[in-house]
């Protein structure tokens, strides 16, 4: 997998659901789940556009979810296939890296608001620092 997914996405400028590659991974931007949708075109299989099979590979437990080809190409980032053992290990299935994202998204606000109205503390500081490092590792691995 590359870096700069979204660009390589734009410029296939036509992913249709009938040209997809059989595996590929996907990100919601909003909570950094990655997903991994397989369309198969096995003769068994029927791949159906109206009802597409996403599941989390990041998360403590995997989630399936049920979308159409349109709703996963308009509410997530494609970042592409994955034929590196040591990047699906270390970045897309990495709980690890999952959770320290999404404890940061939710603790930096509050730790930013004390700041403004005049709260001082180094622990707080730290942590606000700490909370920024830790999302830009995780943005870092999709940029």
């Amino acid at each position: 997998m590359r870096k700069g997914k979204n660009k390589e996405m734009n410029e296939m400028t036509e992913l249709t659901f009938e040209n997809v590659p059989e595996m590929t991974y996907w990100k919601n931007p909003k909570t950094g789940t990655i997903l991994s949708l397989g369309v198969f075109r096995e003769e068994w299989s029927n791949p159906n556009p109206n009802r597409c099979n996403l599941t989390t590979t990041n998360t403590r437990y995997e989630l399936s979810y049920y979308y159409t080809w349109d709703e996963i190409v308009e509410k997530f980032e494609y970042l592409g296939e994955c034929n590196d053992n040591d990047y699906y290990l270390n970045v897309l299935a990495n709980k690890n890296l999952y959770w320290r994202y999404r404890q940061a998204k939710k603790g930096l606000p509050s730790r930013l608001r004390y700041i403004k109205n005049g709260g001082d503390s180094n622990m707080t500081r730290e942590s606000v620092e700490e909370y920024t490092t830790w999302i830009n590792d995780f943005e870092s691995k999709f940029n």
